[in-house]
């Protein structure tokens, strides 16, 4: 986001903003830059008053070559460190999903806090928010001071060693960016014993706190909420969301609501952990709009106690088109719920046969804990209050709790997801290297010889023949309503799952499971049990249903 210079930001803490005009004889509680020079630095706690001005200019260098952050990346720990600074890139070994480019390139982190994990050059996202503080930072310090201070800002400045200091900002700032001043220092040898800055300098070194408080506090809101990030997490386009907007987002779409880019449409939010620098900035330069913010969050996390409408019928899965005729009252209710609010969307669940799955724990329900959410694509209304309608899956849940309402579930749900990249990769390659089972037996052991793009392209392949030899569940006319097979591995399993004449519990283990490569090795075993026609007993993988 680029400052705009006209733009007035307002940081005043400990009384509300007005909304009468920037004028400040209508800001009667209002800090003007005049307030601060006359009456002194005891004013407020915007700059926290053990914060010095070493802190300070640390929060802008790089941790590894000890200078000032250029072209900040944000590594999947949430870390960051200069471009430049990236450790060697090596290959990594027998990994072959996600099929991304950089996927298979790593490096060992650097930071102690990640003691030596490895990352895929992937998953190093460009830092665009951190980039631009940067930017300003940089014009703020380089700007005449006398004739760029806005004095309609307001600010608060704490007792802070800021302001008492033997140097000042720009000189401390500048031996940095010239990598003279080492991460972890805490005083500056070359300037020890000098006397504490004249009034003159001391008015100068508040002008600047001034603004490049008021410049940088913009770039730190979220372009979804536009209120100080929290929890921020940097996408793979280098836009920064809190991470509980983008994950709303990513209920309705999976493009960046920035730049619209495409995001992963299995990776977890909260995978790329909170940037840690960007969290500390704020923390130190804007302590109570932090503070404020939290409160805010905990407010809405009580107040958003939301249920979703739960349809109990069948067992559906994401990316799979789901056709339903809607004629019972309760549910004609809930449809009309659902595209009255404009949401569209509902959830599905099977009913509960026999025993409890061992993956639903004590939920006790008649219907299974974990289901899919459908988003209504088309819908044909009968005068008689009947409905066609035709759904997709978006995204899988699991119930938290549930009440009923008009004979139906409504349920808070948290929505599942699959689990990081790295840790994906990481179970690929422990299985390929330590497996030792037959490759002959029919078993998930026996397939942890090949790779995640292997199981994927033996299942694309065993379609293909089904094909070709018309077998009633891959004719071309289910192939038309249900489309051409998945060149997702993530997505693949759950649109096998769809058409495959196999049990419901077999069924239910892929819809929970959060392993694109477990949900693979699944379908594989019951592929090759279907090749070798070696069908287990009830309960197994023995058919209930087929699809014709």
């Amino acid at each position: 986001m680029n400052v705009d210079s006209n733009t007035e930001p307002r940081l005043q803490f400990g009384a509300e903003k007005s909304a009468s005009g920037s004028d400040p004889q209508h800001h009667p509680e209002s800090i003007t830059e005049k307030d601060v020079i006359e009456k002194g630095p005891n004013l407020g706690s915007n700059i926290d008053g053990s914060l010095n001005l070493r802190s300070f200019v640390r929060l802008f260098q790089c941790e590894i070559c000890h200078k000032i952050l250029r072209q900040p990346l944000t590594l999947p720990c949430g870390e960051t460190l200069c471009r430049s600074c990236l450790p060697s890139i090596y290959e990594r070994q027998n990994i072959s999903y996600p099929k991304q480019p950089n996927r298979r390139k790593g490096f060992v982190c650097p930071f102690r806090s990640c003691e030596g994990q490895e990352h895929s050059l992937a998953d190093c996202n460009p830092n665009i928010t951190l980039a631009n503080i940067l930017t300003v930072t940089d014009a703020v310090l380089s700007s005449d001071v006398n004739t760029s201070l806005d004095a309609n800002q307001d600010i608060i400045l704490s007792d802070s060693s800021l302001l008492e200091s033997s140097t000042n900002l720009l000189e401390v700032y500048t031996s940095a960016k010239q990598g003279l001043l080492h991460f972890d220092s805490d005083f500056l040898s070359q300037v020890d014993g000098r006397g504490p800055l004249s009034k003159a300098d001391l008015h100068i070194q508040r002008q600047l706190l001034v603004n490049l408080l008021c410049s940088i506090r913009p770039e730190l809101d979220c372009q979804v909420c536009y209120c100080l990030l929290r929890l921020p997490i940097t996408t793979s386009c280098g836009h920064t969301f809190c991470e509980s907007c983008l994950r709303k987002v990513r209920d309705h779409s999976n493009l960046c609501p920035f730049c619209r880019r495409s995001l992963s449409p299995y990776q977890s939010t909260s995978e790329p952990k909170a940037s840690r620098r960007l969290r500390v900035l704020s923390s130190n330069l804007f302590p109570h709009d932090v503070a404020t913010r939290d409160e805010q969050a905990a407010e809405d996390a009580q107040n958003d106690i939301h249920h979703i409408p739960i349809f109990a019928c069948a067992m559906t899965f994401p990316g799979v088109p789901m056709f339903l005729h809607i004629f019972e009252p309760r549910y004609r209710a809930m449809l009309r719920k659902v595209i009255n609010d404009g949401s569209r969307s509902f959830g599905m669940v099977s009913h509960r046969q026999g025993a409890p799955p061992s993956a639903d724990g004590d939920f006790d329900a008649p219907f299974a804990r974990y289901g899919t959410m459908l988003y209504v694509t088309n819908l044909q209304m009968f005068p008689d209050g009947r409905s066609l309608i035709e759904t997709t899956g978006t995204y899988r849940f699991k119930i938290l709790s549930y009440i009923w309402q008009d004979g139906y579930p409504m349920a808070k749900v948290e929505r599942i997801e699959d689990i990081a990249y790295a840790d994906e990769e990481n179970m690929e390659a422990a299985e390929r290297m330590l497996n030792t089972t037959p490759i002959d037996s029919i078993s998930l052991a026996s397939l942890s010889h090949l790779s995640t793009q292997e199981l994927h392209q033996q299942g694309l392949e065993f379609v293909n023949t089904m094909r070709n030899d018309s077998t009633g569940w891959f004719t071309d006319r289910v192939l038309n309503t249900y489309g051409q097979p998945p060149q997702d591995p993530a997505i693949f399993p759950f649109w096998v799952a769809t058409l495959l004449p196999v049990h419901e519990r077999e069924k239910y283990l892929v819809l929970v499971s959060t392993s694109v490569r477990e949900r693979l090795k699944l379908v594989m075993v019951w592929i090759r049990s279907m090749q070798q026609r070696s069908w287990l007993p009830a309960g197994g993988l023995g058919g209930s249903c087929i699809i014709s």
